[in-house]
């Protein structure tokens, strides 16, 4: 038996799991049901979806399996999760890495094996779709695709969860969250659930009056995007009962989101105590990456206005950093007809978050991309060349701060 690698990527690979807590009760759910589909097309007596821990492999739902969980070492997804496409194994007597694994020499004696790599929004491989057979076998053209498809689904089912519990954070109730992922029609009604709590009554019409349709799929398009972060929310969090958090995180928020939609920046994200704002999509605002700074200035002066009212109720102030990027993304629906919402996908939103992570309290940083198309508008108070996580090329960051009392 040889023992599974461990990916370069393990750290944020694990970081990423925790966040996606596939475990809840709801999901197994549903996981449940991917299962048994899987298990009756490809008629196979054993079918699961795990996940790869540090240590352990954890079984989420299964047809003839009899644990819940199993050493990583002896278990077929390590290896799954190592692969960009399907592991398959059409006979482990016949393969060095399985050949005396405890699955295969005892129960449940697993002859045959195919794994389809599940993964994250950040593009981690987290755990794995799996069929499994007590006899060797080769799958069918048609089976193999049944695989493929499914592992896919469930792949974007993952990834809805993900962006579904960040919203839920925030969002009065998971009943609220439901109708406006399920609600989606070719009306007026329809923009207005999806977009209405996210973008200014204004920007809104734009949307309506311009709608494209409610299919799946998007285009490319130039943007700018905002990325907020409060500073130290986390050991607050920790300090304070859930009552006192959302307190305080509705009065941040109740600024913040007004400040926003004056400025035409569409909330994308609400992603805990931070916000992900788009300039420029769903429509195009026109003068994109100053309005974006102008807002950014106009959130660090309301975080003032938030500071008072917290002081007043006698709750703990807050300090907040922002990033802001221009560039190519692809936007449009993702997800399924039954449940889409409009997303952004690209680099240069991580571009953005990097530059979010650099900004110490109440600070204001821009990319060089933002700073060419409003050089002749906002005078920067420094600059400095640097690198940032994950790109070989470093860039130009601009401090556009303002000097607050």
């Amino acid at each position: 038996m040889i023992k599974p690698l461990i990916p370069k990527n393990e750290s944020e690979r694990l970081a990423d799991l925790l966040s996606l807590n596939l475990s809840e009760s709801y999901k197994k759910d549903q996981f449940d049901g991917v299962v048994m589909i899987l298990s009756k097309c490809i008629n196979v007596p054993i079918a699961y979806i795990s996940s790869i821990e540090s240590k352990k492999q954890n079984i989420h739902s299964s047809c003839g399996l009899n644990f819940e969980s199993s050493d990583r070492e002896t278990s077929f997804c390590g290896h799954t999760i190592l692969q960009d496409d399907l592991l398959i194994v059409e006979d482990t007597l016949l393969d060095e890495r399985f050949i005396d694994n405890p699955m295969v020499i005892n129960d449940p004696k697993i002859r045959f094996y195919a794994g389809y790599p599940l993964s994250s929004l950040l593009g981690n491989n987290i755990g794995a779709l799996c069929i499994a057979d007590t006899k060797p076998r080769q799958l069918e053209e048609i089976e193999l695709r049944i695989l493929k498809m499914m592992g896919k689904l469930l792949t974007e089912r993952i990834r809805l969860h993900k962006l579904g519990d960040l919203q839920h954070q925030i969002l009065e109730s998971k009943k609220h969250l439901e109708e406006l992922n399920n609600e989606l029609l070719e009306s007026n009604q329809f923009y207005k659930q999806i977009f209405g709590q996210y973008m200014s009554e204004s920007l809104l019409e734009k949307v309506i009056k311009n709608k494209k349709g409610t299919d799946l799929g998007g285009e490319e398009r130039y943007v700018t995007v905002l990325v907020s972060d409060l500073r130290g929310f986390s050991p607050l969090s920790e300090n304070y009962n859930a009552k006192v958090v959302i307190e305080v995180l509705n009065i941040y928020f109740e600024e913040m989101i007004e400040i926003i939609q004056k400025f035409e920046g569409y909330i994308n994200e609400i992603l805990g105590d931070g916000i992900l704002v788009i300039f420029g999509a769903p429509n195009d605002i026109g003068d994109a990456a100053l309005k974006s700074v102008k807002c950014a200035r106009a959130m660090q002066r309301g975080l003032k206005k938030v500071n008072k009212k917290l002081q007043i109720k006698e709750l703990p102030i807050l300090e907040m950093g922002i990033g802001i990027n221009s560039g190519n993304l692809v936007v449009g629906n993702i997800g399924s007809k039954r449940r889409m919402k409009y997303g952004v996908v690209g680099e240069n939103i991580n571009i953005a978050a990097r530059i979010e992570a650099l900004t110490i309290a109440n600070q204001i940083l821009i990319s060089d991309a933002i700073y060419e198309q409003i050089s002749n508008d906002i005078i920067p108070i420094g600059n400095i060349r640097t690198k940032i996580k994950g790109f070989k090329k470093p860039i130009t960051i601009y401090d556009v701060s303002e000097y607050l009392d």
